[in-house]
C-alpha cells in the first residue's frame, strides 16, 4: 500500500537522518495518540534511507521494572564492540546487558551511558547509525535514563536517536529533545486510506461516522472495518457510538482475534506475554503448550504479527488486546511455559517473574527466589524492580510473619524510590498481616522516614527519635541508622530548632549505643556529629575525618556491615558531605558530592535524589560552573516535584546571587524566607541571607552585606561557616566594621590551627589580609592565593585574587594590581560571574585607565562551548575533556572548531596562550 499524506512530517524526519551523514547528528522524538502512525512513518522513511546502520529497540509494558531491558535491545547487535570501550564503560556496559555473569555490584548509570555514547560513535565512523526506539513511553527507567543522556550529547556525531512515544508522556526525561508530533491525516488521505480497508461495499453514512470518530487516526481506519462484520458495520452496529479511540480500537483487535484458531490465539498469547520478542524462548514456550509453527501462521497471516529476527506486533494495543483478552488459566499457562523456557542462568529475574504470574497458590520456595532476585534486581540498577519483586515476594508467602517482613522490606524499597503512597500501603497490610512488636516498630520507622521526606520540619524528627526508640530495642543498628535520619532532619531546622528536640535527639543516640567492634562508619560519623551538641557546637574533627576517609576510600564499601538494600541512609552521604565542609576539605566533599549523586542515580534513589542534586550543585558552584550546577538544581525541582518532597532552593539562590542577576536574587530569597516559616525550615533562612550578602558583595555594597548575614554567621550552623565566613569579613572589613571583623578572624584562624587543609588556611589568611595593612597584608593575600590554588574552588581564588588586586591598586603597586585583577577578571568572565567581574573590570580602570579587552566572541560561547574551552585552555586532551564532561572525543573535536571560529584563534595553543591566567587560577 502507498504511504499516504505526512508529507511535511517525512519531510523532517528525513532532514534529521540526513543530519547525521553530515556528522551533526541529534535526538528527535515522533509522538502521537495511540494509532496515529508514528511507528508507520519513521518505518516508511528509514526504508528509503540507504548507507545506514539501523538499530531497533521497543518498549514494552512488561519490561518496564527490568533495568536495561531496552538498551539490551537496541545494542545487541554491537556487543562484540563493547570490548574497545574504555575498561570502566565496557565493564559497566556488560554489566548492564546482562554479560557480567556472577557480578552483584550496580553499574553506575553514568558508565552505562557514557558507555552507550561512545559504542555509538565508534560504530557511526565507519556507517552513519539511525538508532529507533519505539514505544519509548513504555521504557525502563534506566533504559530511559541512559538513552535521554546519549540524546543530549550526538551534536558533531554521524548518530540519529529517534524516539517514538505515545501521548501523553507521563516523563520529562526527554524534555528539550526536538519533537515532531503527529495528528491527523487530511481527510482526502483519510477517506483513501479507509477505501483501501474495506473488503465489501460500505453505506456512505457508515463511511461518514468511521471518518468522523476515527479522527483521521490511520490505524484505526485501517482496523475497525477489518475486526466488524461487514453486515453489522453497514448497519453502523460495529462501531460503539462515542468510544474512546483507545478503548474502541482495544475492542476492536479483540474482536478480530476471536476469528481465529484457540491455537492461533494461544501462541499469539505467547508473544504477547514475552516482551522481548525473542523467537527462541516464544518458540521453546510455544513447543511446551504443544503448539507448532501453524499456530503462529495464523498469526502472521491476520496482520497482527511479525516474525523476523524478532517476533512483534504491528501495534503496541495488538499486544495489550490480546493479553487481556486472555483468560487468567491461559496467561497462567503462558507464563509457566515461558518460565521453563526462560534460561535460569542468563537470565534468572525474567523466569522467576514469569513463574510468579503463574503461581495460583502461595509457595515460599518462589517467594524466596523472588526475595533474593530482588538484591539483584538492585543490584542491575532497579529500586523499583526492587520494589515489585519484592512486593511479589510477599504476595505469594504462606507464612504470616514472613509476609510481613517482605511486605516492609518493599515499603523500603517503594520509599527510596519516592513511591510515597504506596510505601504507606505496603506498611498498613504489614501490620494487618500480624501482631508482631517488632513488625509494627519497622513499620514505624518506614511512616517516621517517609514524614521526612515530605516535609523537613520539627514534627518528622520528633517522629524519627520515637521510631528509632521503637525499634531500638530489637534491631539497634536500625535503630540508629533512624536516629542519623533524624540527625539530618534536625539540620533542616537549624535555628527554629528547640533546645528540647537537640537534647532528646542527643539523649535518643546516646542511649543507643554500639560496641566498638560493631561500629559501622555510619555509626562513627553519627558518634561524631552529635558530640558537636555535647561539646558546646565545636567539631570533633578528629573522630570526624577518619570516618570521612572511609567514605572516601570506598563509597560502595562504606555501609559493607549494613544491609544490603540499606547500604547508604538518605541523610547519610549527605552529612558526610556537610562534615567535609566542617573541617573544611573540599577534595572530600565534592567527591562526596559526586559519589552520593552516583549512588542515588544508580539505584533510583529518587527519595534521595533532591538532597544529592543539591549537593553536587553546591560543589559545582564551589568550582565555579554555575550552568551545570542550574541544570542539576532544576533536575533536583522537577524530581521534589514527581515525588511530593519540598523544594530545596538553597543552590539555586546562591547561583543567581554569583551570577549576578539580581531580580532572581530577591524572588529567590523572598520566597525562601516565606517557605521557610510555613515549612519551619531555619536552614533555608541561613542559605537566603548568604546568597543576599554574595549579591551585595558582589555589588560593592559592603554594608548591606554584613547586614544580610550578620545573625548567619554568629549561628555557626553546621556546613555554613566555609561559605559565609568570607563574605562576612569581607563585608564588615569594607564597611568600617573593623573590630566586628577580627573576632570573626580570630575564631577561623583558632579553627585553622587545628586543621591542615588549604581551604580552611587559604581562607583563614584571605580574611586576615582583609583586615591587615602593609607587609602584613601582603604576605597574607599571597599566601591565601597560593593555598586557595591547590583546592578546586575557583570562585574563592577569584575573589582572593580580586581583593589583592584592590588593595594593590589601593597602595599604588600598579603593575602588580593589574596582574591580580586581569586574572581576576577572566576567571569571573569564564564563570558567569557578573557583578564580581564588573568590581574586577572597575578595579582594572581605576589602576590602569584601561580593560583589557575580552574577546568578544567568548560572549557567542553557548555553555558546553565555555566547558570545553577552560578544559582545553588548561591542557586537557579531547579524551580528557570527552570524560570531564560526558560526551565523546569527536563531539569535543567538533566544539573546538566553532570555538576557534568564534574567538579568532587556530589552535589551541593559540587558546591556551589566550586563557592562561584562567587555566593558572583554576588548576
Amino acid at each position: 500500500m502507498t504511504f499516504l499524506g505526512r508529507r511535511q512530517e517525512r519531510a523532517a524526519l528525513r532532514e534529521h537522518i540526513e543530519a547525521a551523514r553530515r556528522a551533526t547528528g541529534g535526538a528527535i522524538l515522533v509522538t502521537g495518540p495511540a494509532g496515529i502512525g508514528k511507528t508507520a512513518l519513521v518505518g516508511e522513511t528509514i526504508q528509503a534511507v540507504t548507507g545506514v546502520r539501523v538499530l531497533q529497540t521497543v518498549g514494552a509494558q512488561y519490561d518496564m521494572e527490568l533495568p536495561y531491558a531496552a538498551l539490551q535491545q537496541l545494542l545487541q547487535p554491537l556487543t562484540d564492540s563493547i570490548e574497545s570501550l574504555p575498561e570502566q564503560q565496557a565493564q559497566a556496559v556488560a554489566s548492564a546487558l546482562g554479560m557480567g555473569m556472577g557480578k552483584t555490584v550496580a553499574p553506575s548509570s553514568v558508565l552505562v551511558a557514557l558507555g552507550t555514547l561512545n559504542l555509538l560513535a565508534g560504530t557511526a565512523e565507519d556507517l552513519p547509525v539511525i538508532c529507533v526506539v519505539d514505544d519509548a513511553h513504555w521504557l525502563d527507567d534506566a533504559s530511559s535514563q541512559a538513552l535521554a543522556f546519549v540524546a543530549r550529547r550526538l551534536g558533531g556525531m554521524a548518530v540519529s536517536l529517534i524516539f517514538v512515544a505515545r501521548e501523553p508522556l507521563t516523563s520529562d526525561v526527554l524534555n528539550g529533545v526536538t519533537v515532531l508530533r503527529l495528528h491527523g491525516l487530511e481527510d482526502t488521505d483519510a477517506r483513501i486510506l479507509l477505501r483501501t480497508s474495506l473488503r465489501a461495499p460500505l453505506d456512505p453514512r457508515v463511511r461518514d461516522r468511521i471518518l468522523a470518530e476515527a479522527q483521521g487516526n490511520p490505524l484505526a481506519l485501517l482496523e475497525l472495518p477489518r475486526s466488524a462484520d461487514m453486515g453489522a458495520l453497514a448497519g453502523g452496529f460495529g462501531i460503539p457510538a462515542g468510544a474512546q479511540l483507545p478503548r474502541t480500537l482495544e475492542a476492536g483487535f479483540q474482536e478480530r482475534l476471536e476469528r481465529l484458531p484457540a491455537h492461533a490465539r494461544l501462541f499469539l498469547l505467547v508473544a504477547s506475554a514475552d516482551p522481548t520478542g525473542d523467537p527462541v524462548v516464544v518458540w521453546r514456550a510455544a513447543r511446551h503448550l504443544g503448539l507448532d509453527p501453524v499456530s503462529a501462521s495464523h498469526g502472521v497471516d491476520s496482520g497482527l504479527m511479525q516474525t523476523d529476527i524478532r517476533i512483534r506486533f504491528r501495534h503496541p494495543l495488538v499486544r495489550s488486546a490480546i493479553y487481556e483478552s486472555a483468560t487468567s488459566d491461559d496467561r497462567r499457562a503462558v507464563h509457566d511455559a515461558l518460565a521453563l523456557a526462560t534460561d535460569p542462568l542468563i537470565d534468572p529475574e525474567r523466569r522467576a517473574w514469569h513463574a510468579a504470574q503463574a503461581a495460583v497458590e502461595p509457595d515460599e520456595r518462589l517467594a524466596e527466589e523472588l526475595e533474593r532476585l530482588a538484591n539483584r534486581a538492585r543490584a542491575r540498577g532497579g529500586l523499583a524492580a526492587s520494589g515489585a519483586f519484592l512486593e511479589q515476594s510477599a504476595a505469594l508467602t504462606p507464612d504470616i510473619g514472613a509476609r510481613a517482613r517482605r511486605l516492609l522490606a518493599a515499603a523500603l524499597a517503594r520509599r527510596e524510590c519516592g513511591d510515597f503512597s504506596r510505601a504507606l500501603r505496603l506498611v498498613a497490610e504489614a501490620e494487618a498481616a500480624g501482631h508482631d512488636p517488632v513488625v509494627h516498630a519497622e513499620a514505624q520507622v518506614v511512616r517516621a522516614r517517609v514524614a521526612f521526606d515530605r516535609g523537613r520540619d520539627e514534627s518528622a524528627v520528633r517522629e524519627l527519635i520515637a521510631a528509632a526508640k521503637a525499634v531500638g530495642p530489637f534491631d539497634v543498628l536500625l535503630g540508629r541508622d533512624v536516629l542519623f535520619d533524624a540527625l539530618a532532619a534536625a539540620t533542616f531546622l537549624g535555628r527554629i530548632a528547640t533546645w528540647s528536640l537537640t537534647v532528646d535527639l542527643a539523649e535518643a543516640v546516646l542511649g543507643l549505643p554500639v560496641v566498638e567492634d560493631r561500629k559501622r562508619p555510619l555509626d562513627r560519623l553519627l558518634d561524631g556529629l552529635i558530640s558537636r551538641i555535647t561539646n558546646g557546637g565545636k567539631v570533633d574533627q578528629q573522630a570526624i575525618r577518619p570516618v570521612l576517609a572511609l567514605y572516601m576510600k570506598h563509597g560502595s564499601e562504606a555501609g559493607q556491615d549494613t544491609r544490603a538494600d540499606e547500604r547508604f541512609g538518605i541523610g547519610e552521604l549527605w552529612l558526610a558531605c556537610s562534615a567535609a565542609e566542617d573541617i573544611w576539605d573540599d577534595r572530600i566533599f565534592v567527591a562526596l558530592a559526586r559519589q552520593q549523586l552516583d549512588y542515588a542515580r544508580d539505584n533510583g534513589a529518587l527519595a534521595a535524589m533532591p538532597v544529592a542534586l543539591s549537593y553536587r550543585a553546591l560543589s559545582l558552584v564551589h568550582e565555579g560552573r554555575f550552568p551545570p550546577a542550574q541544570r542539576l538544581v532544576d533536575e533536583a525541582y522537577a524530581v521534589s516535584d514527581e515525588i511530593g518532597a519540598p523544594r530545596m532552593a538553597f543552590v539555586d539562590m546562591a547561583i543567581a546571587a554569583w551570577q549576578g542577576d539580581r531580580q532572581r536574587v530577591r524572588k529567590l530569597t523572598e520566597q525562601a524566607a516565606a517557605d521557610a516559616t510555613a515549612r519551619g525550615e531555619g536552614r533555608l533562612l541561613t542559605a537566603a541571607e548568604y546568597a543576599t550578602a554574595v549579591h551585595f558583595n558582589g555589588m560593592g555594597e559592603f554594608e548591606a552585606a554584613a547586614d544580610a548575614c550578620r545573625t548567619a554567621v554568629h549561628l555557626d550552623e553546621p556546613s555554613f561557616p566555609v561559605w559565609l565566613i568570607p563574605e562576612f569579613v569581607e563585608a564588615t572589613a569594607r564597611s568600617g566594621q573593623r573590630e566586628e571583623a577580627l573576632e570573626v578572624v580570630r575564631r577561623l584562624e583558632q579553627v585553622a590551627a587545628g586543621l591542615d587543609t588549604d581551604w580552611c588556611t587559604g581562607t583563614a589568611r584571605y580574611i586576615r589580609a582583609l583586615v591587615s595593612a602593609g607587609d602584613e597584608a601582603d604576605t597574607a593575600y599571597q599566601e591565601s592565593i597560593t593555598y586557595l590554588a591547590r583546592t578546586s574552588g575557583r570562585i574563592h581564588l577569584a575573589r582572593a585574587r580580586l581583593a589583592y588586586g584592590e588593595w594593590l591598586h589601593g597602595e599604588e603597586h600598579k603593575g602588580r594590581a593589574r596582574e591580580q585583577l586581569e586574572a581576576a577578571h577572566e576567571m569571573f568572565l569564564s564563570m558567569g560571574a557578573r557583578d564580581f567581574a564588573g568590581r574586577a573590570s572597575r578595579a582594572l580602570r581605576a589602576a590602569t585607565g584601561v580593560v583589557r579587552r575580552h574577546n568578544a566572541g567568548e560572549a557567542a560561547l553557548t555553555a558546553q562551548e565555555q566547558a570545553v574551552t577552560r578544559l582545553v585552555a588548561r591542557g586537557a586532551t579531547s579524551k580528557e575533556a570527552a570524560a570531564e564532561l560526558f560526551i565523546s572525543p569527536r563531539t569535543v573535536d567538533a566544539h573546538l572548531r566553532s570555538i576557534f571560529a568564534k574567538l579568532g584563534v587556530k589552535s589551541r595553543r593559540e587558546l591556551r596562550d589566550m586563557y592562561r591566567e584562567t587555566a593558572d587560577g583554576g588548576r
